[in-house]
Order: C-alpha cells, then sequence, then structure tokens
C-alpha cells in the first residue's frame, strides 16, 4: 500500500480592510465660548438620522499605516446643515499637511459633509425669569443657532483586518 496525502493549498492572503471609530472633542483650549444669562439656555445640536461614517481610503490600505487620528472642526448652521469641515490639530491628532493624512483628511470630509443635525437652540425666557430651566419656561423663544463641533476619527487596520480602537474622550 502506498502513502497518499493531500496536496497543501494555501490561501490567498485577506485583502486589506480598515476600520473606522470616532469620537466627539471637547472644544480646543482658545475656542470662544458662549455666555448665558440666567434667562437663557443652550441645547446641543442632535444628531439626526443615519450619518456613514468615513471609509478607510482604498489606496493606502495595502500600505499597512499604523493607526492614524484625524480630527476635524465641523461647523453646524442654523438649520442643522454641516457647512464646513475643517482639519483640527491638537494632542494626538495627525498633522493635516501629511501626505498619508491627506487621504484620511478627504474620507472625513466627504463623510461629515452628509450628516445631518436637529440645529442646536438657544432657549430665552422672558426676563426676569429665576427659575433652571429656561426651556420650559412659559413664554419662551427657541432661536436656532449655529455652532462648531470637533470630532477625532482613528484610522485603524491590524493584518489586513479592521480593527476598532475605542478613543476617549479628553
Amino acid at each position: 500500500t502506498a502513502c497518499t496525502s493531500a496536496p497543501v493549498v494555501s490561501e490567498p492572503a485577506p485583502a486589506p480592510t480598515g476600520a473606522v471609530g470616532a469620537t466627539l472633542l471637547a472644544p480646543a483650549a482658545d475656542t470662544r465660548r458662549m455666555v448665558l444669562a440666567p434667562n437663557r439656555r443652550f441645547l446641543h445640536p442632535n444628531f439626526d438620522g443615519e450619518g456613514a461614517l468615513p471609509v478607510y481610503p482604498e489606496e493606502v490600505l495595502a500600505r499597512r499605516l499604523p493607526p492614524v487620528t484625524v480630527c476635524v472642526d465641523v461647523v453646524i448652521d442654523a438649520a442643522g446643515q454641516v457647512t464646513a469641515v475643517a482639519p483640527r490639530q491638537d494632542g494626538d491628532c495627525a498633522a493635516a499637511s501629511s501626505d498619508d493624512t491627506a487621504a484620511f483628511l478627504d474620507a472625513v470630509r466627504i463623510a461629515v459633509a452628509g450628516w445631518r443635525y436637529a440645529p442646536a437652540l438657544l432657549c430665552e425666557a422672558p426676563a426676569g425669569y429665576a427659575g433652571d430651566d429656561a426651556c420650559a419656561a412659559e413664554g419662551m423663544v427657541e432661536m436656532p443657532t449655529a455652532v462648531r463641533l470637533s470630532y477625532a476619527f482613528r484610522f485603524s487596520q491590524a493584518a489586513g483586518r479592521p480593527e476598532v480602537e475605542p478613543m476617549g474622550a479628553p
């Protein structure tokens, strides 16, 4: 009798894929802050609907880069529409001028441009209001207002497979 063995078949390496995670950042230290009178209250804009995260850029997948964190400031107008997305560079954020970062920043701009929000509101109660919630006061007026939010997006991959890495808020 003869020995037989099955031929060794090697599986092709999986195509590289990447994962993306996002975190809302605290405003930069030099950001102008809203100062509210006692009869006013600010309501943060709420994300409205399904906003797609950026897609890991295909042109850099094969390079198997270490994780890259891209931070942006997003301007949301009084109607809740994204009107501007600009790079923010601080902390662990990648330099916007880096060649490697350009593809990631483009992916962020494309995704975030499609996001929609219920607008930020400034509630104003009548003068002399002494309660703790101006938005609940009788005769209160809601004024939609534009705001700027900052986000960090972490693009990562491990052995050509997606890896989501949580990012803690500062």
